[in-house]
């Protein structure tokens, strides 16, 4: 897995609205990362929301589960830190945007041996 920091543009209340939605709103996919993922079987166990992996648990088949998420918000409010300042010293300014997140991203497979 990757994690990218992406800055989004808050240019207007509705931008705002779309980016104010809480950790409870989140949801990711439980996935076994020791079996499933290696694999790229898609084989979703269930679906847990990110206020309860910062918690540190998740319910999967009505038990509650020890989990944390593959993000770190310590690291994530690190990035978000460098680019104000990058920002606010004309560093970092927008462009037009170089492709739409929303768009499939196309698979790319490791090379054979």
């Amino acid at each position: 897995m990757v994690g990218v920091g992406v800055p989004i543009p808050v240019l207007d209340e509705e931008i705002a609205w779309h980016t104010s939605v809480s950790n409870k709103d989140i949801t990711c996919p439980i996935v076994d990362y020791g079996e499933d993922y290696p694999q790229a079987n898609g084989n979703v166990m269930g679906e847990a929301n990110y206020a309860d992996l910062f918690a540190g648990r998740a319910m999967l088949n009505g038990k509650e589960i020890p989990a944390t998420p593959l993000s770190s918000m310590s690291r994530a409010r690190e990035i978000a830190g460098t680019l104000k300042d990058w920002i606010a010293r004309g560093q970092f300014t927008l462009g037009a945007a170089q492709m739409n997140l929303s768009a499939p991203v196309p698979r790319v497979n490791p090379p054979s041996e």
